[in-house]
Order: C-alpha cells, then structure tokens, then sequence
C-alpha cells in the first residue's frame, strides 16, 4: 500500500478530508525514519497510524479551534502536532524535543512544509518540578509516550489551559484541581489496540 493510499484509507475510515501536506510530512518522516529510527513502523500503514491516527481522531472530534496555541513536549517525530497544524492555518506550536536529531527533523519537516512561521523549536527537556517553556501559557499543551500520565498532568497544568493525555486506552486519575472535560476513544485500525485521549481542564 502506498503512503497515499494508507493515509486516504484512514482518513475515509474516520470521515474526514484529507488535509494538504499529510502526503508530503509522510514521505519526509519515512525518509528520515529509514536513516535514523524515527518511528517503530515496519510498514507504510503502521507509519501513516503513529503519524495520523491521534491527529485525525482530533480533527473528527473538533477539539481545536483556531486561533490557538498548543505546546508539544516530548515532540519526537511531531506527531500528532504537526499534522493538526496542516489541518489548520490558524493553529501555532511549540515543539520540544531534548534530542539534537529529532529536533534537526522537526525543523527540516517544519520548513519543508511551510509552518516555519507557525512553529517554535525548542531543544531541551522540561523539568517535572519547575516546568518552564517559553510561550507560556499555551492553550493546550499536549505529550505523547514522554512521561507518566499523571506527572504529564502536573506539568501540563502549568503550561496551559487544557491538557491532553495520550494513553493506551487507560484512564488516568488527575492531580487536584483539574477536571476531565472530554475524551475520545478509539483503536489502532491494524491491530485493534485500545487507543484514547482525555482532555482535563482546571
């Protein structure tokens, strides 16, 4: 299966347009994965699920509306920042990433698609008892597979008006003075694992 085909695939799956530049963000992501271990995928379709699955899951649920400001912590590939971004001309991102290569690949993938001007790249790791990133407060702020869900949630607070979990499918119990306001549960098209993503406000 093509990288156009997996990706039509799952946005006809999900019912929702398939937004310009996922095609273009897909191939530069394959070809640095095939250099540097970027993602775990061992198939066109897994790639196309770790790059667009939580971000069109975000989309269909309409969880954002511009103009906003997220902040990515724990970036790694840009998923699924990078996508909701070319979904959306009004949205801007702070993605942080602690390591040199993936935050070289941000930045590459980030002005091959035109979002240079709505993206800020931030090398460095956030320190869980004084989180601190420029931008602050953000809208959302959001990480994925970075830190202990519940830590995440004490960092996010701290960073944004709402913060979103990632997890496997997993409810996660929040720190006092954050609500669940929304969620969205779903599973992973090629292997049926539980996936959801909890959206707590103060």
């Amino acid at each position: 299966m093509s990288a156009a085909d997996a990706i039509g695939q799952l946005c006809a799956e999900l019912g929702i347009d398939e937004p310009e530049g996922w095609v273009a963000y897909f191939h530069i992501a394959r070809s640095w994965d095939a250099r540097t271990d970027l993602t775990s995928a061992r198939s066109d379709t897994e790639l196309a699920e770790i790059l667009f699955l939580d971000a069109a899951q975000v989309i269909r649920g309409e969880w954002v509306e511009g103009p906003a400001s997220l902040v990515d912590v724990g970036a790694g590939v840009g998923a699924p920042t990078i996508p909701i971004l070319l979904a959306d001309a009004t949205l801007h991102a702070t993605l942080v990433e602690p390591r040199r290569k993936r935050t070289t690949f941000l930045r590459t993938a980030a002005g091959a698609l035109g979002l240079a001007n709505r993206t800020t790249m931030l090398e460095q790791k956030v320190d869980l008892a004084n989180p601190i990133v420029d931008g602050t407060p953000f809208g959302i702020a959001l990480s994925r597979a970075t830190f202990a869900p519940r830590d995440w949630l004490s960092i996010g607070a701290q960073l944004a008006d709402e913060v979103w979990v990632l997890t496997a499918g997993t409810d996660v119990d929040p720190p006092a003075g954050l609500v669940l306001a929304r969620r969205l549960d779903y599973s992973v098209p090629s292997s049926g694992a539980p996936r959801r993503i909890l959206g707590y406000r103060r």
